[in-house]
């Protein structure tokens, strides 16, 4: 098998692939569509200090070459990543 490790500073990777940053949410929530552990990173969704509810809705609209969209980093903020996120995405 080809080995595909790949670093990145002091961080290594089983292999070069990597979810576009926030598209994947925290990763956990496609564990039931795909295996997560055969990507080689997930690049979380944006956390703020604070919590932040978000722009207001719509936040999405249709255009002629794809979708433009406006949430606004809503996440629970870091304290709530720390404590909650971050011990079930560590490993």
């Amino acid at each position: 098998m080809v080995d595909l490790k790949v670093n990145l500073g002091s961080l290594e990777f089983k292999n070069p692939i990597a979810t576009a940053s926030g598209t994947f949410g925290y990763g956990y929530e496609f564990d039931d569509f795909i295996d997560i552990s055969t990507l080689g990173a997930i690049v979380v969704k944006a956390t703020t200090e604070e919590r932040r509810e978000g722009n207001s809705y719509p936040r999405m609209c249709e255009a002629p070459s794809g979708m433009i969209n406006t949430v606004g980093l809503q996440n629970r903020g870091v304290d709530f990543f720390v404590k909650k996120t971050y011990p079930k995405i560590k490993d």
